[in-house]
């Protein structure tokens, strides 16, 4: 009887591009890792088509087996020995292409009706700072999502909103000013993205 045990994870995220990397034992009636039967490693797509996978026995003593992800959403896979099976998911994130990265003029989209109060060359300042500041936080991803998009532009409206608190400590109407950069919203959808500060 070989039974199958995960290495890594049940669950993960990645991006378009990213490479999805299996490891996992196939251990005999003692616990102890083995080769005597390869299993069978089947990733279904979001479309519910299938693609098998040709795992290697490594020196490690360990199976492992990678695929490409080419399109977003929720990716399966199913690792199996004759009496036993595992399974794991990843889902894969849509990101956006050079023509969809966020401008100015879409900042100013995002205002809506408020944008009448500020000039183009006043949120591009603001779109400017926020994108160099969302840089700072997030790093300059070569994949990047939309919660990113998403968080840039509140950014670049709550900057703009701020100006008129230059010391980003008064309350208006009642409510306490809060910085672009710890406003809620945004570091929500920042939050998987932003960088480990170690130390």
């Amino acid at each position: 009887m070989t039974t199958v045990q995960l290495i890594t994870a049940v669950s993960g995220r990645a991006t378009i591009g990213a490479s999805w990397s299996l490891q996992w034992w196939m251990l005999d009636d003692d616990g102890l890792p083995t080769n005597a039967e390869t299993p069978t490693v089947t990733v279904t797509r979001p479309d519910a088509s299938t693609v098998a996978l040709t795992p290697d026995y490594t020196i490690q003593s360990w199976w492992e087996a990678s695929f490409l992800v080419a399109v977003s959403g929720r990716h399966l896979v199913h690792i199996a020995s004759t009496v036993d099976a595992v399974d794991a998911a990843l889902y894969v994130d849509m990101v956006l292409t050079e023509a969809g990265m966020p401008t100015a003029a879409d900042a100013s989209d995002y205002l809506g009706a408020r944008a009448g109060g500020w000039t183009m060359t006043q949120i591009t300042d603001a779109y400017n700072a926020e994108r160099a500041a969302q840089r700072d936080k997030c790093g300059e991803r070569a994949n990047y999502p939309y919660s990113l998009r998403e968080a840039l532009l509140r950014r670049v409206a709550r900057n703009l909103a701020m100006r008129v608190v230059p010391l980003a400590i008064a309350s208006a109407d009642g409510v306490a000013t809060i910085p672009p950069g710890s406003d809620p919203e945004v570091r929500r959808l920042e939050a998987p993205w932003r960088k480990k500060v170690m130390g």
